[in-house]
């Protein structure tokens, strides 16, 4: 037998390495949890201002589609009054 055998025939295990062991196997899961939940938060804050971003996008686009037509139908009104006076020194 060499000398490290002859010192360890029937000691019991190292109370110290179990305490480590049994506290890293409850801390990881706890761990895990509390990541888990802190996800699951920062999640539901992005999704509301993805939301508010998405609202206020639409909200830009419909006043620049409301523009538009505002827009067209004025030029439309200008040159509705614009042929008339046109067509009536062509016609006589």
């Amino acid at each position: 037998m060499t000398a490290p055998e002859q010192q360890r025939p029937n000691q019991p295990p190292n109370t110290k390495k179990i305490i480590l062991l049994a506290s890293l196997g409850l801390l990881i899961p706890v761990f895990l949890v509390s990541m888990a939940f802190l996800a699951v938060n920062s999640d539901a804050k992005n999704q509301e201002k993805y939301k508010q971003q998405q609202a206020e996008m639409i909200a830009r686009i419909k006043a620049r589609e409301a523009a538009e037509q505002q827009q067209a139908q004025q030029q439309a009104q200008q040159q509705a009054d614009a042929n008339p006076a046109a067509s009536e020194a062509v016609a006589p």
